[in-house]
């Protein structure tokens, strides 16, 4: 699959712009996961074995879209299971 022109083109803007203010280090993708639950059991993931009232955590849409703008990276991915899946469907 290929990456649409005007991705490429934000991105590479993005990237110029950080090496003409000479950063080294800046960040390029906002990974954002607004829950904090997953019904599903990934191996190498330790997120189920966090306490129950940690797992109900969740970021309101203001606070996911303050951290968007504080970060500035030119991509946000919203990773994380499916919260609403039961364990039959996976």
């Amino acid at each position: 699959m290929s990456v649409p022109i005007s991705q490429m083109w934000t991105v590479a803007t993005y990237v110029l712009k950080q090496h003409m203010a000479g950063r080294r280090r800046f960040p390029l993708v906002l990974m954002l996961e607004p829950l904090f639950r997953c019904n599903l059991a990934c191996a190498g993931c330790g997120k189920i074995q966090f306490p129950v009232h940690i797992l109900k955590r969740q970021l309101s849409p203001e606070e996911c879209f303050k951290a968007v703008d504080e970060c500035g990276a030119p991509m946000v991915s919203i990773p994380g299971g499916e919260p609403t899946a039961s364990s039959a469907d996976c």
